[in-house]
């Protein structure tokens, strides 16, 4: 998935709150594009789920994974063949949201933080959740390099 296609998806879903999270969330913290990457992670707030999943069926997508629906919705562009996966939380009063993860934990997710795709300022998962994100599964070697760059962030 290119720079430009994740630009493209989030001026679709504009005016809904979703924020980019996963390899494309490190890579707008780093502020440039470090890896390929074939998905793009959203967090959205669990309210606005189902207009998320709306706009991104009216762009072609379809819904291949929704056993999880509490902790995410996988899609897939037919033509294309890359996914955007869905992590819906729920809002907290103070900011931020509480996301469930797949054992039935529930974590907080601070508010999200300004980064950079394609030069152009976005939403994004904060280090912290980032982080918190990459634990309790096996690493694979994409992770590796997003939790270096994370690590080096962090301490810089």
């Amino acid at each position: 998935m290119t720079p430009e296609r994740v630009l493209q998806l989030l001026d679709a879903l504009e005016p809904l709150d979703v924020w980019v999270d996963g390899g494309w969330g490190v890579d707008a913290l780093v502020g440039r594009q470090t890896r390929p990457h074939g998905d793009l992670d959203l967090g959205v707030v669990r309210p606005q789920l189902d207009q998320v999943v709306e706009v991104l069926e009216g762009l072609g997508y379809a819904v291949t994974d929704a056993r999880f629906v509490q902790v995410t919705v996988q899609l897939a562009h037919a033509a294309e063949g890359h996914r955007v996966d869905l992590h819906p939380s729920t809002p907290v009063a103070g900011g931020g949201t509480e996301q469930l993860d797949f054992d039935g934990n529930t974590y907080l997710i601070p508010p999200a933080v300004e980064g950079r795709i394609g030069g152009r300022l976005v939403r994004c998962m904060p280090i912290s959740a980032q982080l918190r994100a990459h634990q309790g599964y096996q690493l694979r070697p994409v992770d590796l390099h997003d939790m270096r760059l994370l690590e080096q962030l962090g301490s810089g």
